[in-house]
């Protein structure tokens, strides 16, 4: 077990069951409502319906009692699906703040889950999908809904986060707060040890960036946005 390093704040894996219940979703869709409209909030409910017929499970959970792999179980956090409009909102963002078209070819998401992310970033166009995920339950929640829905070209691994070398093809990095300062710092040295071996730009978009002073440190930052659910998203140039 990885020793926890002084002065660096942690993560707890928080309570975030609260997300599933009848009364949190009513608060969620009378929230879009305000902000978003009738049509997008019904084509979000859309979205919801369909993927519950399939059969998808993209429910909030905890990662207490779960079976976790590598030396760092302590220092992950809840898992948070990544709804499809929000990711369509933050990519298209990463495209505004950089000025350009982002290429499609190779996405990976750290902390995966239950593989949201990676449905929504192959319906969005990239070729290539990978997750990395360090709860075995999640892992195999992702994978059914993968298997669900049919889709291909999609990559979820169970594996330690800090074990992870991204594919030279890589084009966007993805993180929605996975993980504290200490695997954060790994996974850090690991992208910037494989920056020279890219075949083109590198994107990263940053959630809920409780790391983002790391971030600051090693990649270019090219634009913060602060959405209505507060969330924050911070993106990089690698």
């Amino acid at each position: 077990m990885a020793e926890k390093k002084p002065g660096l704040a942690m993560h707890t894996n928080v309570d975030m069951s609260h997300q599933n219940t009848l009364i949190f979703k009513t608060k969620v869709f009378f929230d879009s409502l305000k902000t978003n409209g009738l049509k997008v909030t019904i084509d979000k409910l859309y979205q919801h319906f369909y993927y519950k017929v399939k059969g998808v499970d993209f429910s909030t959970q905890n990662l207490h009692d779960l079976t976790l792999t590598g030396d760092y179980k302590e220092h992950g956090t809840a898992l948070v699906s990544t709804s499809k409009d929000f990711f369509s909102r933050i990519f298209s963002e990463l495209e505004t703040v950089a000025g350009k078209k982002i290429k499609k070819e190779l996405f990976i998401d750290y902390g995966s889950g239950k593989g949201a992310a990676l449905i929504h970033a192959r319906a969005l166009g990239f070729k290539e999908v990978y997750g990395v995920e360090f709860a075995k339950e999640l892992h195999a929640v992702s994978i059914n809904n993968i298997d669900k829905l049919g889709l291909q070209n999609i990559h979820a691994l169970y594996q330690d986060a800090t074990t992870f070398i991204p594919p030279k093809e890589t084009t966007v990095i993805y993180f929605f707060n996975p993980f504290d300062q200490v695997v954060m710092e790994k996974v850090i040295a690991n992208i910037v040890a494989q920056k020279a071996f890219f075949l083109d730009e590198v994107y990263l978009i940053y959630g809920r960036p409780t790391c983002g002073t790391l971030l600051d440190q090693s990649f270019q930052l090219l634009g913060t946005k602060e959405h209505e659910s507060g969330a924050v998203v911070n993106y990089y140039k690698v």
